[in-house]
């Protein structure tokens, strides 16, 4: 059994859950927009409200789009791989994606999730507004605020798991629960 699947038990994922979309690979821009066309059609086929499904495909273009920015390569620029799992528990959608990052980055990426997570819910129209009004893009491209408006469109805390892998990266796991009553 691989690192990756000592982390996220898909087996047992798909037994419990309503599994739409399962993804082991490296992911590039070329596959985010495959991986899009392919959740907007089971999105559709789940017959779930448009708003919803909207939420659902916002949320995961933020999670893709980290996981370009944000992963680390392995030795010599390889490319690693990262997972995506796209299902429905319940009434309530879920994403999990994993990819590697570099243990430099660990402090901070707790530090901002930890923060975001204390936020009450009801207020993070307010606090999104503010924090893109003072915004300024990073090295990487960003403004920062993917992580925000994955919480602020989930209506969930954000659920995360770092597990060392050497000493210099380790493996990020953001699990990703989408609220069906939130706004």
């Amino acid at each position: 059994m691989s690192r990756v699947d000592q982390y996220v038990d898909i087996d047992r994922m798909m037994s419990e859950n309503e599994l739409l979309l399962a993804y082991r690979d490296h992911i590039s821009e070329e596959t985010v927009q495959q991986l899009l066309s392919i959740t907007e059609l089971k999105l559709v086929q789940t017959g779930e409200e448009k708003k919803l499904r909207k939420r659902v495909f916002n949320i995961l273009v933020e999670c893709l789009q980290n996981i370009v920015k944000h992963s680390a390569t392995g030795k010599a620029n390889e490319e690693v791989a990262s997972i995506l799992l796209l299902g429905r528990h319940e009434d309530d959608f879920f994403i999990i994606t994993g990819n590697r990052i570099d243990n430099s980055n660990i402090d901070a990426l707790k530090a901002k999730i930890n923060e975001i997570n204390s936020w009450e819910h009801r207020n993070m129209r307010e606090i999104y507004s503010d924090r893109l009004d003072k915004s300024e893009y990073s090295a990487k491209g960003g403004a920062g605020l993917g992580l925000l408006d994955i919480y602020r469109k989930s209506g969930k805390k954000l659920n995360y798991h770092i597990h060392p892998i050497d000493d210099r990266v380790s493996f990020f796991s953001l699990h990703i629960t989408i609220d069906s009553d939130a706004e």
